[in-house]
């Protein structure tokens, strides 16, 4: 079997990107976000260079091809989009309104459905098997045209995120984010060139007359070289990125345990604090850990621990918890959560564990969530008598 050098790349390519997409996704170093949606971003390209140029050595790789969703380009906008939000922000998580920006992807899997309602239907008997050029037809034509929506999506993404982009330097002047701010420019900037290439080869292909010269004469390789390349850099750089991130002393004092800090210090502390509980609510992410709480606020971890310990009295997760109880109190009340479990409302809250949840509301209530909801029936009620 003879590889073609092109073919050779796209695969070396894939492999590479398999490689980084899972260090990126098991690293524990920095935003978990973040990483994982950018192995998620570096995993799609992935799939699409290897679905190209790996060899067709039977009918069966073939079918495997057509039949499996190797191609979720609807996904790299929002994933380009999210990314960068996670990185200058590390309590910004994928909630619902966020997740439905991946319902696009269901483009993808429309030649992969035609394809399965073939061979099923060919199986059962409803669809003659002597159809399948004609059903492979109307697959290549759905292939070809939803290629518009792709690059429609991708580009808007880029432009919003670009948008954001601006914007938020604009507004932070502070020396890590302008690093991240940095990073994220040159990401965006290199998914644009992308773009335009994307542009170039797109025009001619979805033209019936120009379409078989096209890929008679350069196939997919004036797209998938690119990514090809794509994948190296953004593997490398963002992992880079990833192990390089450090949380700037911000001018703060070396000395960050003990109770001899500047009463100055102490309140910026406290403040930052008060707003990244009271108003951001950072409390409701369940992996919330003094780390990420450093980075999203710019200070030194050990500086927040030694402020909680020594003036507010309290170790980090018995001061995050209180939040989370209060909020999980607040929620019993309003009446939208009815539908919802005690569990429920404390994993909303921000607990991930049923266990933590039910002893830290005892700890600071004096009750069970049980007996505490059981109370607040019973005042309900006597005060509706």
């Amino acid at each position: 079997m003879t590889i073609s050098p092109f073919d050779l790349i796209l695969l070396l390519g894939s492999v590479q990107g398999a490689i980084l997409a899972t260090l990126l996704w098991i690293n524990s170093k920095g935003n978990r976000l973040s990483n994982r949606l950018l192995a998620a971003l570096i995993g799609s390209l992935t799939l699409m260079s290897f679905a190209v140029g790996v060899p067709i050595t039977s009918q069966w790789v073939s079918l495997a091809i057509d039949l499996l969703p190797f191609f979720l380009a609807m996904s790299i906008g929002p994933l380009i989009y999210f990314y960068t939000r996670s990185v200058l922000d590390s309590g910004f998580r994928l909630g619902k309104e966020e997740k439905r920006h991946f319902y696009t992807t269901i483009l993808d899997i429309g030649a992969p459905l035609i394809g399965w309602t073939f061979v099923i239907g060919s199986l059962l008997g409803f669809i003659p098997k002597n159809e399948g050029p004609r059903w492979g037809h109307i697959m290549d034509e759905y292939n070809t045209y939803v290629d518009i929506p792709r690059w429609l999506s991708a580009t808007i993404y880029l432009v919003i995120t670009k948008r954001f982009l601006n914007h938020y330097q604009a507004s932070h002047q502070n020396q890590q984010q302008q690093q991240n701010v940095r990073w994220l420019g040159q990401f965006v900037s290199v998914f644009l060139i992308f773009q335009a290439i994307w542009f170039i080869h797109l025009v001619p292909y979805i033209v019936p007359a120009w379409r078989g010269p096209l890929l008679d004469r350069f196939g997919w390789y004036p797209i998938y070289i690119p990514i090809a390349v794509l994948i190296y850099w953004l593997g490398f750089k963002g992992y880079l990125h990833t192990r390089s991130e450090s949380i700037p002393s911000a001018n703060l004092p070396s000395k960050t345990t003990g109770s001899d800090l500047p009463v100055e210090t102490v309140e910026q502390v406290v403040t930052a604090l008060d707003k990244a509980m009271g108003q951001e609510k950072l409390y409701m992410d369940p992996d919330l850990s003094v780390d990420k709480l450093g980075q999203h606020l710019q200070l030194p971890p050990k500086l927040i621990s030694a402020v909680l310990n020594q003036h507010i009295r309290k170790n980090f997760n018995g001061f995050i918890n209180e939040y989370r109880v209060e909020e999980v109190k607040r929620r019993v009340l309003d009446p939208t959560n009815e539908h919802l479990t005690l569990t429920g409302i404390a994993f909303e809250s921000g607990f991930n564990s049923q266990a933590t949840f039910q002893r830290t509301f005892k700890q600071l209530t004096g009750s069970s969530p049980g007996e505490y909801m059981a109370q607040q029936k019973k005042k309900a009620s006597q005060i509706g008598i």
